[in-house]
């Protein structure tokens, strides 16, 4: 059951486990214990999850209550902000690129 939940570093590939990468559901970094660069979720997967979960939200809002399009839509961002973080958790990693200003 510990495997399921593990995802490996992009960088090294050692195997960073489901509770060490809690961190990310405050939106922080994750650090890799074992090479130290910086990671963070995916960010493709994150667009794709962001999209599907907050249409479904929203249709689902929209079909079973008499909200308008404005208010399935403001709860829809509401939810995808609160859950997505969670749902982050199950998918791969990428490493983490800090532009600079200057």
């Amino acid at each position: 059951m510990n495997n399921l939940f593990a995802r490996s570093c992009p960088c090294c590939g050692k195997s960073i486990s489901f509770s060490e990468r809690l961190i990310i559901l405050n939106r922080e970094v994750l650090a890799c214990k074992f090479c130290a660069r910086c990671l963070k979720p995916n960010f493709k997967i994150m667009l794709f999850n962001m999209f599907w979960f907050s249409m479904s939200v929203s249709w689902f809002i929209k079909s079973h209550t008499s909200l308008g399009y404005v208010w399935a839509l403001c709860a829809a961002v509401f939810a995808a902000t609160v859950v997505l973080p969670a749902l982050d958790l199950l998918f791969s990693l990428e490493e983490e690129t800090f532009d600079e200003l200057n």
